[in-house]
């Protein structure tokens, strides 16, 4: 399983409310501005300045609501799994990279650019 990350950052105006449904795990920092943010059956909300910080755990539904205009930055961390078409894509990889150092132990082409360079010739 791979992880990557996932980075946006939003600028919010006064009064607008941004959902983050089934959330994958990550963190909402406070850019500028103030924003208040509640959590799904968490009684108490959570309201962040600029350099704050708060945790989201995976699959939570967060609101995230700004006081005036405001930015906040939403990471969140997403674990993928390899699928079919990254193997063929590796697998296509290390054919290629196998045929590359073949085809360097041969000897090029007398009428290929590397052969011309080796005689001295001029390549256009």
């Amino acid at each position: 399983m791979q992880a990557t990350f996932h980075s946006a950052e939003l600028l919010m105006r006064k009064g607008q409310i941004l959902e983050l449904g089934d959330a994958a795990r990550g963190v909402i920092t406070g850019i500028c501005g103030a924003v208040w943010l509640t959590r799904d059956g968490d009684l108490s909300d959570s309201i962040l300045g600029p350099g704050q910080t708060l945790e989201v755990r995976q699959g939570e539904r967060v609101w995230i609501s700004a006081f005036d205009d405001a930015r906040v930055r939403v990471e969140q961390r997403v674990r993928r799994r390899r699928g079919v078409a990254e193997r063929l894509a590796r697998s296509l990889r290390a054919l290629y990279l196998r045929y590359v150092r073949r085809a360097a132990g041969r000897r090029a082409p007398a009428h290929s650019c590397s052969a011309l360079a080796a005689r001295g010739g001029a390549v256009a």
